[in-house]
């Protein structure tokens, strides 16, 4: 996700002519934007990962996942509708930011109104990224903690 972040601020830079006038919507801003958005995401994942798999490895030791089973058995909390949709959702909205019309930079309501947009855009797939990452936490704790209570209900 943070390598989408790069690439966008990549293309961003290709409408550097049309941004190069001075304002509270130049070029810097929209930078800026990018910038901010792919530092989250790669907080977040940071943040996330290693937790994430400390706590499928977790899972396997309870569980007794035998090595050829792994991925299989860990595969659902990390692909299942919910983390889908959010993946689709995010998809959309990169699109849409690499789609905003270079036309629209020739004047600052256009710039403005294209750096809305695409804070607008970065902030939800930050949100979406975090709602992913809380999801599949969830499940993994949630899936942990049941052979725990049955152990302890015996």
């Amino acid at each position: 996700m943070a390598l989408r972040a790069v690439v966008l601020l990549i293309l961003l830079a290709g409408y550097s002519q049309a941004f190069a006038q001075q304002g509270p919507c130049d070029s810097g801003a929209f930078r800026e934007t990018v910038a901010g958005a792919s530092a989250s995401l790669t907080a977040l994942h940071e943040k996330n990962s290693k937790l994430f798999q400390e706590d499928l490895q977790k899972l396997r030791s309870i569980n007794n996942w035998p090595e050829a089973e792994y991925i299989a058995k860990a595969t659902p909390f990390v692909k299942d509708d919910i983390t889908a949709s959010l993946d689709a959702a995010n998809q959309a909205l990169l699109a849409k930011v690499q789609s905003l019309e270079a036309a629209n930079a020739s004047t600052e309501a256009g710039r403005c109104a294209m750096l809305a947009d695409l804070k607008a855009s970065m902030e939800k797939v930050v949100a979406n990224t975090t709602a992913k990452w809380e999801h599949m936490l969830d499940k993994v704790t949630r899936a942990s903690a049941q052979p725990l209570q049955a152990e302890l209900t015996h």
